[in-house]
């Protein structure tokens, strides 16, 4: 009833019946695992052929520019799939490193019985491909909003625009010479705003590490 209970939380099982689930469960091979808090589920690079859903506690996901020259840490919670996206396509791995910060349990599912259910099951189908076509349309969106013109606006749509989520904590590890060239700005301009959103408790600054505890506070 845990399995049962996990898969129905998960976006992608939305709208199957409880007969649907239960013939899944019955012929799926599914993989456990319980990930203590500080150990890491999945790393940057490794090969990703199989869906891995975190089923419960809560995990931390960190993701780095292509020369690591910067990093944005989020949090994100049970019931959670950890890029369902890049089972698929000519890039097959993960391009985030996910940490667990609490005790996590998780199950996977190998690609082959991810194909053999996607074709048995026509709302698992069209609900996998509408998951990874929303994913795919924010990302794209993203590239066409206007770049705000002052150094405030310029460092806040920098930081979102690196997110998963629009919301909750973010920790962004990048140094003010990185941050003024990756926003066209200069680096006393973006010493004057980072102070500003300081002074307004919208973030917390020091040592190439930005703390913000609420992103959709940042405007």
């Amino acid at each position: 009833m845990k399995l049962y209970d996990s898969l129905q939380s998960s976006p992608l099982f939305q709208g199957l019946t409880s007969d649907n689930l239960l013939q899944i469960i019955g012929q799926t091979k599914f993989s456990f695992r319980k990930i203590a808090a500080g150990d890491t589920i999945k790393d940057e690079g490794e090969k990703c052929n199989r869906l891995a859903l975190v089923t419960n506690g809560q995990a931390k996901s960190i993701a780095h520019a292509d020369d690591h020259g910067y990093s944005i840490e989020e949090s994100v919670a049970a019931p959670y799939m950890l890029q369902p996206e890049c089972v698929f396509g000519l890039h097959t791995h993960y391009t985030r490193t996910f940490i667990a910060t609490k005790t996590c349990d998780t199950v996977e599912i190998d690609k082959n019985d991810l194909m053999r259910i996607s074709d048995e099951f026509i709302i698992f189908r069209m609900n996998l491909i509408n998951y990874i076509s929303a994913l795919s349309q924010k990302a794209t969106r993203k590239l066409w909003h206007p770049t705000p013109a002052d150094a405030r606006g310029r460092i806040v749509y920098f930081i979102k625009q690196h997110c998963l989520s629009p919301t909750g904590p973010k920790t962004m590890r990048i140094k003010m010479t990185r941050l003024a060239q990756e926003t066209g700005t200069g680096r006393r301009a973006v010493s004057e705003a980072l102070n500003a959103m300081q002074d307004e408790k919208l973030l917390t600054f020091s040592r190439g590490i930005i703390e913000i505890p609420h992103i959709e506070a940042l405007t």
